[in-house]
C-alpha cells in the first residue's frame, strides 16, 4: 500500500539546507558593496580635476547623460588609446591596497562586534553561572543528559539570566566555545512543565549541533560593521553630493543621485530580508532535530492570535513577518509534521538573490576592469553564478525530491524562475550599467529578457532535476544534485558573460543590426558583407558563440539530461528515496523517461529537412557566385546554410517536443542539437561537392583564418549552428506549452514509466550521442581559439580594418546629436583635459620662448640652441594628432589645421638645423606665427561654446 502524502514525513536531512550558501551570498554582497561603494567615493575624493568621473568621456565626444552606452563605448573605442592616455593622468585608479583597505576595515570592525557582544551579554552582574541557581545540580545532570542526547562532544557553558521573564533562552558565542544563557522565566517553568523545559534546551542544543551559532553572530557583526563603515559615511557623502549639484545639471544629476540612494536603501533591505530568511529556516531545522531527539511536540503549542481579518491587513501582517528572525508558532508546530516550508521554492528569496547576484556582478565588474585579464571576468561570472545556483539550484532540488517523496505535483520552476529574473531585472535598474543619466535605459523591455531568461534557465534546472531524481540509483542523492548544480554553474555564467558584454550594451541603446550599424558609420564596402538578413544572424551568432563558455553551456543543456536518459528508470524505488522516508514505500507520481525512440525519428526527421533546404540554398545560390564578392558571398552562403540547420532544429524539436508533456524543453533540446549535428555532417559532405572551396580558401585569407576545407566552414557553422539550435529548441518548447495549456489536452499516454528500448540499447546509443555532442562542442571551441587567436596576430600587425581612423567618428566628425548644454560640457571637457595644456600650456610657451631666442640673438643663434625648440615642436604635433577630436565640428577642422601647422613647423624647423639654413629658420617664423593663430583660433571657438561653462 502506498502512503498518502499527507502521512509521509520525509527527512529534511535528504539533501543540504542551503543556508550556508545564502549567507556567504550575503556576506560576498557586503564585502563587494564595500569595495565597490567606498572605492567609488575614495575615487572621487581623489580625482584631480573635472566633471566627476566622466570627465574624459566627455572630453571623448560622449554622453552619459543622454543614457545610450552604445554611443560612449563606440566614442571610447574609436579613440581608445586617448581615452586611455586620459585616464592615467586624470583618472588613475586608485592602488590595490588603497580600495582592499575598506572590505578589510570592514571584516576588522565585524570580528571586533563579533568578540565584544556576547562578552556584553555574558558580562558579569548581568547573568550568574548555573552553580548559583543549581546548588543540587539537578540542572546541570539534566544538561548534561540533554547533550548527549544531541549528539554534543562536550557540555556547553550554562549561565542564567535571573532578569529575563520569557521562558526561553539563547545560545551565545561561537561553535566551538557556545555559551548557553538560561532565561530566570524559564527555570520557573522547570518545575510546572518539565517536558517544555526539556523541548528548549534540546532546541538551544540542535543550534549547536547544526552549527548555527557562529553564522549567526557573524552575520549579526557583519551587519552592523557594514552599517558603521559603509552605510552611514556612504550615506553622508551621497547627501551631501545631492545638495551640491548645481541647478543647471539637476535635470540629468538628479536620476543618478536617486539611484545612489536606492543602491544603498536596496542593500539594506536585501541584507536585513535575508539575514532573517536565514534564521528563520535555521529555526525549523531546530524544532524538528529536537523533536527527533525526544523533545514533546506539545512545547510548541504556543497560543497565538490569529491571522488578522480582511486581505490588506493580511498582506500587511505577511511583510511584516519578512522582517522577523523567528517563524511564527502556527508554521513551527506545522513543520514539526510536515517540513514542506523547507522544501518549499518561496518568491522573496529567489527574487532578493537575483537582486544580489546582480549587484555583486556589476560592482565585482568595475573592480575587476582594473585588472586587464580575461581570466579575471571569467571568475567574476562564474562565482556570480555559483552564489545563484547555490541558492536557487538546491531549493529547486530539494523541491522537486519532496514532491516525488510524498506523491505531489513537481511544479515546473517557471514561477521561481520569473521571481529570480526580475530580481535580475530590478538590480540592473538599481546599478548604473543600462542607465546612466537617464531613469530608464534607452530600451526598458530589454530587461523582460532577463525575467524571461530566469523563468526558462529554472524550467530547465527544475526538468533536469526531475529527470535525475527519478533515474539515480544510489544510496544519496547528493552525487547527481552535484552534476546538476555544475551545469546550472556553467548555464548561467555563460548568460552572465554575454549579458555583460552585449545585453546590457543592447539595453543601453546599441543597434541589433550590426551590418546597418557599420553602414550607418560611412563604411558601405564592410557593410556590404553583412546585409542579408542570413548574414546578419551568422555574425551575431558567431560573436557569442565565440565566448569560452557558450559552447560548453550550450553541450550542458543537452548532455546532462541525456546522460540520465543513459541510465534509464531502475523500476524499483532507489535506496536514496526508501532511506529518506525511513522505509515506506513512494509512490512515483509523474511522466517517467520519455521514450528514446520518439526523439531518434524526430532527429531524422530534422536531418532529411535539412538536407532538403542545403539543396535548396546551394541551388538558390550557385548562379551567384560567379558575380558576387568572394567575402560577401561566403558570408551569405554560410548564413543561408545556417537557416537551413536551423530548420532543421526547429523540425526536429516540434516533433519531439509535441506529444511530450514533463521533460518538453529537454526532449525539445536534445532533438535540435542532435538534428544540427546531423545537418552539419550532410553540409560538410553536400558542400565538397558544391565547389565553393575557393570561395572559402579567400574568406580564409581574408579574415585570417587557417587554410583548408572542410575546417573554415566548420569554423564558420558549428559553433552558431549549436547555439541556434538551443535557441529554436527553447522557443519551440515555450510556444508547444502554451499552444498544449490553451488547449488544455488531457495527459499523454506517457505518464506512466516505459522502455520503449531495451537499457543497454538505451545505453549505448546515448553514450555515443553524448560523445558526438561533447566531441563536437570541443572541436568547435578549439578552431574558434585558432581562428581568433589568428585574427588577434593579424590585427596587431597592421591596421584595424573596420573602425575609422582619428578623424572619422560615428554619425560625422562632430559626433551625434546632443543639446547645447551637453556640448558645452563636451568641449569645456575637451579643453580641461589635454587641450588647455597642449595650447596654453605647451605650444604658447614654446613659440614664445622661440622668438625671444631667435631676438636676443639677432639672427645668430647655433643649432644646439634651436633644436630643442625643433623636437618640441614636434611632440606637441604627435601628441595633439593622438589626442580627443574636439567634440565641436568648427573648432575640429581648426584644430585639424593647427596640428598640421605644428608639425609642418616641426620638420622645417629640423631641417633648419640640421642644414644651418637661415631661409628655412625664416619659414619655420612665419609657420609658427599662423600655428600661433590657429591656436588662438581654437581657443576662441572653445571659449565661445562653453562660456558659460565651468567644471573645474
Amino acid at each position: 500500500m502506498t502512503t498518502t502524502p499527507s502521512r509521509i514525513r520525509v527527512d529534511e536531512r535528504v539533501m543540504g539546507a542551503g543556508t550556508t550558501v545564502r549567507f556567504v551570498l550575503l556576506m560576498v554582497l557586503l564585502l563587494v558593496s564595500c569595495w565597490n561603494v567606498m572605492g567609488g567615493i575614495t575615487r572621487r575624493a581623489a580625482l584631480r580635476t573635472g566633471f566627476d568621473h566622466f570627465g574624459c568621456l566627455f572630453a571623448a565626444g560622449g554622453n552619459p547623460f543622454g543614457g545610450d552606452v552604445a554611443r560612449d563605448v563606440v566614442a571610447i573605442d574609436l579613440q581608445g588609446p586617448a581615452y586611455q592616455a586620459c585616464l592615467d593622468r586624470y583618472e588613475p585608479p586608485l592602488a590595490w591596497w588603497v580600495t582592499l583597505s575598506w572590505p578589510v576595515l570592514l571584516v576588522v570592525v565585524a570580528w571586533a562586534l563579533f568578540q565584544a557582544v556576547p562578552a556584553w551579554r555574558t558580562r558579569r552582574g548581568r547573568v550568574v553561572p548555573l552553580a548559583a541557581v543549581d546548588p543540587d545540580g539537578g540542572i546541570l545532570r539534566l544538561v548534561e543528559e540533554l547533550a548527549a542526547v544531541a549528539g554534543l562532544t562536550r557540555v556547553p557553558r550554562v549561565v542564567v539570566d535571573p532578569a529575563a521573564a520569557s521562558t526561553g533562552a539563547v545560545v551565545l558565542g561561537s561553535d566551538r566555545r557556545p555559551t548557553v544563557c538560561l532565561h530566570g522565566g524559564l527555570l520557573a517553568r522547570r518545575h510546572t512543565d518539565p517536558e517544555g523545559f526539556r523541548a528548549v534546551l534540546l532546541h538551544e542544543f540542535a543550534h549547536i549541533r547544526n552549527r548555527d551559532v557562529t553564522l549567526t553572530y557573524v552575520t549579526l557583526a557583519v551587519w552592523w560593521a557594514f552599517v558603521a563603515v559603509v552605510l552611514l559615511p556612504a550615506l553622508a557623502v551621497h547627501i551631501k553630493s545631492a545638495l551640491a549639484i548645481a541647478p543647471k545639471f539637476q535635470a540629468v544629476q538628479v536620476p543618478s543621485a536617486v539611484r545612489g540612494f536606492g543602491l544603498l536603501g536596496l542593500l539594506v533591505v536585501l541584507v536585513y530580508l535575508a539575514r532573517a530568511d536565514v534564521l528563520r529556516s535555521r529555526e525549523i531545522y531546530a524544532d524538528r532535530a529536537a523533536v527527533r531527539w525526544g523533545a514533546d511536540p506539545r512545547g510548541w503549542a504556543v497560543a497565538t492570535a490569529g491571522p488578522p481579518p480582511g486581505a490588506w491587513r493580511r498582506a500587511a501582517g505577511t511583510v511584516a513577518e519578512l522582517w522577523h528572525t523567528h517563524p511564527r508558532w502556527d508554521l513551527r508546530r506545522k513543520s514539526l509534521d510536515d517540513p514542506v516550508v523547507l522544501f518549499g521554492v518561496q518568491a522573496l528569496p529567489l527574487f532578493l538573490t537575483g537582486a544580489a547576484a546582480t549587484l555583486i556582478n556589476s560592482q565585482a565588474s568595475e573592480e575587476a576592469s582594473a585588472v586587464n585579464a580575461q581570466w579575471v571576468n571569467h571568475v567574476r561570472v562564474l562565482a556570480s553564478a555559483a552564489l545563484i545556483v547555490g541558492v536557487l539550484g538546491v531549493a529547486l532540488w530539494r523541491g522537486v525530491a519532496h514532491a516525488v517523496l510524498t506523491s505531489r505535483r513537481v511544479p515546473s520552476g517557471v514561477r521561481a524562475g520569473l521571481w529570480l529574473g526580475a530580481g535580475m531585472a530590478v538590480g540592473e535598474l538599481v546599478v548604473n550599467d543600462v542607465t546612466s543619466f537617464t531613469w530608464l535605459p534607452a530600451r526598458p523591455w530589454v530587461l523582460v529578457l532577463v525575467v524571461l531568461a530566469g523563468g526558462v534557465f529554472a524550467w530547465w534546472a527544475t526538468q533536469c532535476a526531475y529527470l535525475w531524481v527519478r533515474v539515480w540509483p544510489g544510496r544519496t542523492i547528493r552525487p547527481a544534485m552535484l552534476l546538476g548544480l555544475a551545469s546550472m554553474c556553467l548555464v548561467l555564467s555563460a548568460w552572465f558573460e554575454w549579458w555583460q558584454a552585449s545585453g546590457k550594451l543592447y539595453a543601453g541603446g546599441a543597434p541589433f543590426d550590426t551590418g546597418g550599424f557599420i553602414q550607418s558609420s560611412g563604411l558601405a564596402s564592410i557593410a556590404d558583407t553583412y546585409r542579408s538578413l542570413p548574414a546578419k544572424v551568422l555574425v551575431e551568432l558567431s560573436a557569442v558563440a565565440g565566448r569560452p563558455l557558450a559552447l560548453p553551456a550550450v553541450a550542458a543543456l543537452w548532455v546532462v539530461p541525456l546522460l540520465a536518459w543513459a541510465m534509464g528508470p531502475s523500476g524499483t524505488p532507489p535506496t536514496w528515496m526508501r532511506d529518506a522516508i525511513g522505509g515506506g514505500a513512494v509512490a512515483a507520481r509523474g511522466e517517467g523517461v520519455p521514450p528514446l525512440r520518439r526523439v531518434f525519428l524526430a532527429v531524422l526527421l530534422g536531418g532529411a529537412s535539412a538536407c532538403a533546404a542545403l539543396v535548396g540554398v546551394m541551388a538558390f545560390l550557385h548562379d551567384r557566385r560567379a558575380t558576387a564578392d568572394p567575402p560577401a558571398f561566403v558570408v551569405t552562403y554560410c548564413g543561408w546554410l545556417l537557416v537551413a540547420l536551423g530548420t532543421a532544429a526547429a523540425v526536429a524539436a516540434v516533433a519531439a517536443s509535441a506529444p511530450a508533456r514533463r521533460y518538453r524543453l529537454l526532449v525539445a533540446l536534445v532533438a535540435a542539437e542532435a538534428a544540427v549535428l546531423t545537418g552539419c555532417a550532410g553540409t560538410f559532405t553536400l558542400a565538397s561537392f558544391d565547389g565553393c572551396v575557393q570561395p572559402l580558401n579567400t574568406l580564409v585569407h581574408t579574415c585570417g583564418w587557417h587554410p583548408g576545407v572542410p575546417r573554415p566552414l566548420f569554423q564558420l557553422l558549428l559553433g552558431p549552428a549549436l547555439l541556434l539550435g538551443a535557441v529554436v529548441a527553447v522557443v519551440v518548447a515555450v510556444a508547444v506549452s502554451v499552444a498544449a495549456t490553451v488547449r488544455r489536452r488531457p495527459a499523454s499516454r506517457d505518464a506512466a514509466v516505459r522502455r520503449s528500448v531495451p537499457p543497454a540499447r538505451r545505453a549505448v546509443a546515448v553514450g555515443l550521442l553524448c560523445a558526438v555532442a561533447v566531441g563536437a562542442t570541443v572541436a568547435a571551441g578549439i578552431f574558434r581559439a585558432e581562428g581568433s587567436q589568428g585574427r588577434d596576430d593579424r590585427a596587431r600587425s597592421r591596421p584595424s580594418a573596420v573602425f575609422p581612423g582619428r578623424g572619422e567618428a560615428v554619425g560625422g566628425s562632430a559626433g551625434p546629436s546632443v543639446s547645447a548644454r551637453t556640448r558645452e560640457i563636451q568641449v569645456l571637457s575637451w579643453y580641461i583635459y589635454g587641450g588647455e595644456e597642449l595650447l596654453r600650456k605647451r605650444f604658447m610657451p614654446g613659440t614664445t620662448g622661440f622668438f625671444d631666442l631667435l631676438t636676443k640673438g639677432r639672427g645668430e643663434v647655433s643649432g644646439a640652441r634651436v633644436r630643442p625648440f625643433c623636437e618640441d615642436f614636434a611632440r606637441i604635433a604627435r601628441d595633439a594628432g593622438a589626442f580627443f577630436r574636439v567634440p565641436d565640428a568648427r573648432a575640429e577642422g581648426l584644430w585639424k589645421e593647427f596640428t598640421a601647422g605644428v608639425e609642418k613647423t616641426g620638420r622645417t624647423c629640423g631641417q633648419a638645423v640640421e642644414q644651418s639654413n637661415g631661409r628655412l629658420l625664416e619659414q619655420t617664423m612665419d609657420q609658427l606665427v599662423g600655428a600661433a593663430r590657429l591656436a588662438q583660433a581654437v581657443t576662441a571657438r572653445v571659449k565661445a561654446t562653453a562660456e558659460k561653462g565651468d567644471i573645474r
